[in-house]
């Protein structure tokens, strides 16, 4: 059991009271609940005061400081004593499983056909894609799905163009990655892939895909934190940000660079706003707690961040209904919060999946990350469906 800190003196009376309310809050999951029941247990043996729940104080920045405090010692206790609910093993699981290569491929055969009957302009002129264009797309698909090396794929793809269809090189394969029709059509493929527009409720997260098997992107981003360093700077690593639908478990905004977190996230946001999604919530780490944020979303989405350490109650009318949030109802707050692991989880099962690009151009990399997304979405839209 985590200990609890030394300093903690937020005035409340009222800790255990809140707690025993929380417990029958129809706003607390299963698991938060559980969490609630430990620490009103706990509380109760140490001598300290804790976060309360008075909805009549004033807010001030002194009160922001200590809540702040005590919410990273929340988390940390969350950590520790809970982890994501795992699904038992089951059945229809099982089937499931062996069904998503399956599901992945003929979404790849039917998807593309579709994705390309889109495009009306080629090269400026109007027209459909050249056939072998869409071939190529396809090929391009299976090529990063199995992994297969440039040379293995053009052995691979004549299982499936011995019906009289071109065949392709592995340098065309290659150059793959860089046509600008099959940029397109992958393009309309990652629209498809995250479903109809709809209201959703989300969690957006950044993290670096790497090029060398060498490199280990959380070590590299925890020393350039300490160091004040960016590590979309680096270039062992592709920064991506995406943008996840909580209850799909499926990306609605998705982009890849060499550029900065923030860069990237505003163009997985713009990619889904025009792709007709609407946010309801959006949760985020520290790193995008800064206030502009909210405009950066955009009304009536509610913005979920924890403000960084020396924030202040001043600024917009959502930052201060979050902070009056956070002070309030913690662990309310929390509870939602902490849905956000979800994007932690995706993007770390994505890695164990695809592993390093091995492209090394610039575009082509990129052009690999992006249908890597693409394929995610097929895996969660046939697990989840």
């Amino acid at each position: 059991m985590a200990e609890f800190p030394n300093g903690v003196t937020v005035r409340s009376s009222t800790m255990v009271t809140f707690l025993s309310e929380s417990l029958n809050s129809p706003r607390v999951t299963s698991t938060f609940r559980d969490i609630f029941s430990t620490l009103h247990k706990d509380i109760q043996r140490y001598p300290y005061n804790f976060i309360g729940s008075n909805r009549l104080m004033r807010l001030t920045n002194k009160k922001l400081e200590t809540t702040l405090a005590e919410l990273e010692w929340l988390k940390k206790y969350y950590a520790e004593n809970f982890s994501i609910e795992k699904k038992p093993f089951s059945k229809e699981y099982d089937q499931k499983l062996r069904g998503e290569m399956r599901a992945v491929i003929e979404r790849i055969h039917s998807d593309v056909d579709r994705a390309a009957e889109l495009i009306t302009m080629v090269n400026g002129r109007p027209g459909r894609p050249p056939k072998d264009r869409i071939l190529l797309t396809k090929i391009h698909l299976f090529q990063v799905l199995f992994e297969f090396t440039n040379r293995e794929m053009e052995c691979f793809s004549l299982m499936f163009l011995l019906n009289g269809e071109e065949t392709f090189s592995y340098k065309t394969i290659e150059r793959a990655y860089s046509d600008p029709i099959v940029a397109i059509i992958l393009h309309n493929l990652f629209v498809m892939s995250s479903g109809e527009p709809r209201e959703v409720d989300s969690s957006a997260d950044g993290t670096g895909i790497g090029l060398f098997i060498s490199k280990h992107y959380r070590k590299d981003r925890e020393k350039d934190l300490k160091e004040n360093n960016e590590t979309s700077d680096r270039k062992e690593y592709l920064m991506s940000v995406a943008i996840l639908d909580i209850d799909t478990n499926v990306y609605v905004g998705y982009a890849a660079g060499f550029k900065s977190e923030k860069e990237l996230f505003n163009e997985a946001l713009r990619l889904a706003k025009k792709s007709g999604f609407k946010f309801n919530t959006m949760r985020l780490d520290k790193y995008y707690s800064y206030q502009s944020i909210f405009e950066c979303v955009g009304k009536p989405t509610q913005v979920i961040i924890i403000p960084k350490k020396g924030s202040t109650i001043k600024g917009p009318k959502q930052w201060k209904k979050l902070i009056k949030k956070i002070i309030q109802e913690p662990f309310v707050f929390l509870a939602d919060y902490f849905k956000r692991v979800k994007s932690e989880y995706n993007f770390s099962k994505d890695k164990r999946k695809f592993g390093k690009i091995p492209q090394k151009i610039v575009q082509r990399i990129i052009t690999a990350a992006f249908t890597r997304a693409t394929l995610r979405n097929y895996s969660a839209s046939h697990m989840t469906g």
